[in-house]
């Protein structure tokens, strides 16, 4: 996406956007702990679903977000219904 499409779009002169741009990409990014005892040992990862980096006038967008797994997910919802539906079918009233 163009840079100065984005600053129109948000009526921001493009200096102000790219400014914004690059805050917001330093404040998403936390330490997060891997391993070690100590807890400021890790690495860096981003805090945002959204990733870009930008390339002179370009903003270029990726989408950092894991697709989730439908067919896993029902899978695992129907076998727990079916375990409490057993279990409540045990139970005498």
């Amino acid at each position: 996406m163009p840079i100065a499409k984005l600053a129109t779009f948000l009526e921001m002169k493009e200096e102000l956007v790219v400014n914004y741009l690059l805050c917001f990409k330093h404040k998403m990014k936390n330490m997060v702990w891997t391993k070690g005892t100590s807890g400021l040992e890790g690495e860096f990862q981003s805090g945002s679903e959204v990733d870009f980096f930008i390339d002179k006038d370009m903003i270029h967008i990726a989408d950092t977000k894991v697709a989730i797994r439908y067919g896993d997910f029902f899978i695992r919802q129907i076998h727990k219904f079916d375990e409490m539906h057993r279990m409540i079918s045990g139970i005498q009233v």
